[in-house]
């Protein structure tokens, strides 16, 4: 199963640019959906994206779900929606998909939701009839802006509203959250019959000047689906790059790294100074135990991200934070502490970050550090007599500095408060 990657959603809130941001994040389901629970993250069934027909189709989904979001239908923290129409970059929503990577661990996986606190909120959350409405005309105002086709959300929506007629246990899952299709179909197309406006017909997602495809996002997924041994023993050669691409990830699952590499080597040819291609090799080479060059791939992958595709690398540096680790150098160790505390900024209860950080620090002696970040994971996970006892370890070092300190007082309050 693979680690699935997450970019950043920016919209503009108001004359002075400030912007929310929103995650999307790929839950591995083979059921066509999508979901939001009240925070900044959109959640996507990878069967959304399998089962869909077109990009338009899953970038009205995506808005859809933003709408929920903008206009606070689960009560989440308060924005100002009225400059909201100008979501920038809307059309590299569908980018979600391109960045799976083959990495899965019990302390890693970011992208994969079963049994974190939102799912447990998930069963619970059904829109109302207005609600509904309401977000897909969200949907249809940011959609019409960035000039994207309103056909694949109509096709799904006609498609959605034959289900009215069946039994709850018939109704596909997308269906029982998002309810009152007819209805919607109705708006759609009382909105279309209003305004004139000439779509941008592209079925292709723009990165470096890359056209990235949305059979090359569904053949990715399925390419981690897959049993490897299948791939391998399938001389079936009629999209020649997809099926190279798909040898890729099935020899890097089965442990053949030089093999991997060799069809890697067919697919940069092909897409050049494509980022995800240096992410997948660091991969390669980190599963491999060879730590410098995924460092080195990683840091190609980071620099080549254009800033018109502005996906999240967050998780990139992850994985470099991890390769620098892995080579207790001390010069890569004091470049994972610099990076995780980036990271930290964006992602406070990211718990597994916070044991990265005190594992880089604590080798590089600096203890006061290594133990405040002990102090947060534990804080996280809510053992309070343990997040104590880290902060008054810290306390007790006499290199600590002074930002840290301040955090550790901060645990204690937060502790105060949560008793």
């Amino acid at each position: 199963m693979p680690r699935l990657n997450f970019f950043y959603l920016k919209s503009t809130l108001d004359k002075n640019n400030k912007s929310n941001t929103y995650y999307p994040r790929l839950v591995h389901n083979h059921e066509y959906n999508a979901f939001v629970t009240g925070s900044n993250k959109i959640y996507i069934n990878t069967g959304l994206i399998k089962k869909s027909n077109s990009l338009s189709e899953i970038q009205g989904v995506l808005a859809h779900e933003i709408g929920h979001l903008v206009l606070n239908h689960h009560n989440s923290r308060s924005i100002n929606n009225k400059n909201l129409s100008n979501y920038s970059k809307f059309a590299s929503i569908v980018g979600i998909a391109l960045s799976a990577t083959g990495k899965l661990d019990a302390n890693s996986a970011i992208g994969i939701i079963a049994g974190s606190e939102d799912l447990a909120t998930k069963s619970s959350l059904q829109f109302s009839r207005i609600q509904e409405q309401h977000a897909d005309k969200y949907a249809l105002d940011i959609m019409l802006k960035n000039k994207i086709s309103f056909d694949g959300l109509e096709r799904l929506l006609l498609n959605l509203s034959n289900e009215e007629v069946l039994s709850k246990n018939l109704l596909s899952s997308y269906y029982r959250s998002h309810p009152f299709t007819k209805q919607r179909l109705d708006q759609l197309k009382k909105y279309k019959s209003k305004i004139k406006y000439i779509p941008n017909e592209t079925q292709n997602v723009l990165i470096n000047n890359n056209k990235i495809s949305l059979e090359y996002i569904k053949n990715k997924i399925k390419s981690y689906d897959s049993d490897p041994e299948k791939i391998l023993k399938n001389k079936d050669n009629k999209n020649s790059f997809l099926f190279n691409y798909s040898r890729v990830i099935a020899s890097y699952k089965i442990g053949k790294y030089n093999l991997a590499h060799e069809y890697l080597k067919t697919l940069k040819n092909k897409y050049k100074n494509y980022p995800y291609f240096f992410e997948l090799s660091g991969d390669i080479y980190y599963k491999d135990g060879n730590f410098e060059k995924a460092i080195s791939e990683y840091k190609k992958a980071i620099n080549s991200i254009n800033e018109k595709f502005s996906p999240s690398n967050d998780l990139i540096k992850f994985s470099l934070v991890k390769s620098y680790i892995q080579t207790n150098k001390k010069k890569h160790l004091n470049e994972s502490v610099i990076i995780l505390e980036q990271l930290l900024q964006k992602n406070p209860k990211w718990s597994y970050l916070w044991r990265l950080l005190a594992r880089s620090s604590n080798k590089i002696n600096r203890q006061g550090i290594s133990y405040i970040a002990l102090a947060e994971e534990a804080l996280i996970k809510k053992n309070f007599i343990k997040a104590k006892k880290y902060v008054d370890l810290a306390n007790k070092q006499p290199s600590i500095p002074n930002s840290y300190k301040l955090r550790g007082a901060d645990i204690i309050a937060r502790i105060k408060i949560k008793k």
